[in-house]
C-alpha cells in the first residue's frame, strides 16, 4: 500500500495576525547585536550572534508595568525561562504617541541585560497612499533545518506592499547564500508571508529544507502560493511547478496532487 500524506498548507497552518502596523528595531540584548520586528503586541527577533529566531508575545502580568514579553526559539515547543521587559511601554505596546518610540530600553529578567533598540523603519497601512519605500528587508519567522528567510518589501504610490524577493540566510553562519529576485503578484503578509513545517518535504528528499511563499491572503480556502525547495546539486533554492494549498503526496510515487474547494458544493467536495 503506498503511504500517501494529506497536508492542508495555508488554512490550517498560519496563524492569524493583525499587520496594520509594522515597525523594525535595531540593537543590542547585552553584548549580543539583535533586529526586532514588532507587529501590534507580538514580536520576533534575530539574534545576530547565535543566528537564532525568537517568537515573542506580550504578556500583561498583575501589577506588571512596564508588560513583558515571553519568547520562544522558533520551531521549538519549549519555552525559554527569561522575560524582555520594555521599559517604554506603559500599560500595553506602543499605546501613545508614535513618536515616543523612536528608541526603546528594557533588560532581561533572569540575566538583567540591557535591551537598547533603535528604530530603523515603520509602515501603518493605514497612512496615505502616498508613501513609497524600495527594498525593506524584513525577517520571517518560520524557517527550515538549515536556513532562515527575510522577505524583500516595496510599496509604490496608490498600491499596497508586495513581496519583491527573498533573501535565504544559513543558520550556521548567518552568511546569507541566495536572493531571489523577480517576485510579482505577492501581497506582504508581516512576518508570516514565509511558511514551514515539519512534515514538509515536497520534492522528496527528506531534508526539511522547504518553504513557501504566501501570494495573497493568509487564511481561507484555496489560497495561491510559490513553493520552493533546496537542490543540493545546485545548491541553492528552486521554484517548484506547484500551485495550490491542499496536497497530497504520494511518497512512493513521489508525485504531489493539488485539490481545489469548491464554494456552493456539497461539503468536502473537491477537483483536483
Amino acid at each position: 500500500m503506498n503511504y500517501i500524506k494529506s497536508i492542508l498548507f495555508i488554512t490550517l497552518l498560519t496563524p492569524t495576525i493583525s499587520h496594520a502596523l509594522q515597525r523594525i528595531y535595531v540593537g543590542n540584548i547585552g553584548q549580543n547585536k539583535v533586529e526586532f520586528y514588532f507587529n501590534s503586541e507580538s514580536a520576533i527577533y534575530l539574534d545576530d550572534e547565535k543566528h537564532q529566531i525568537y517568537s515573542m508575545s506580550s504578556v500583561k502580568g498583575r501589577n506588571s508595568i512596564p508588560p513583558y514579553y515571553e519568547y520562544s526559539v522558533e520551531g521549538s515547543t519549549e519555552k525559554r525561562s527569561d522575560k524582555i521587559f520594555i521599559e517604554s511601554f506603559t500599560h500595553s505596546p506602543f499605546s501613545n504617541d508614535l513618536e515616543t518610540y523612536q528608541k526603546l530600553t528594557g533588560y532581561t529578567l533572569i540575566n538583567g541585560d540591557k535591551v537598547n533598540l533603535n528604530k530603523i523603519f515603520e509602515f501603518s497601512e493605514f497612512v496615505s497612499d502616498e508613501e513609497e519605500f524600495n527594498n525593506i528587508d524584513y525577517l520571517q519567522e518560520r524557517s527550515t533545518n538549515d536556513f532562515y528567510f527575510k522577505v524583500i518589501v516595496s510599496k509604490q504610490k496608490n498600491e499596497k506592499a508586495k513581496i519583491v524577493g527573498i533573501k535565504i540566510y544559513s543558520k550556521k553562519d548567518g552568511r546569507l547564500i541566495q536572493t531571489i529576485k523577480g517576485i510579482k503578484g505577492c501581497a506582504f503578509n508581516s512576518y508570516v508571508s514565509i511558511m514551514t513545517h515539519d512534515e514538509f518535504d515536497i520534492n522528496f528528499d527528506s531534508d526539511n529544507n522547504d518553504f513557501y511563499l504566501v501570494k495573497d491572503r493568509i487564511y481561507g480556502p484555496n489560497t495561491t502560493a510559490e513553493y520552493y525547495a533546496y537542490d543540493k546539486t545546485q545548491q541553492q533554492f528552486i521554484k517548484l511547478n506547484l500551485e495550490g494549498n491542499d496536497f497530497r503526496f504520494d511518497y512512493e510515487k513521489k508525485i504531489a496532487t493539488s485539490y481545489k474547494y469548491c464554494p456552493g458544493k456539497k461539503e468536502d467536495d473537491e477537483i483536483s
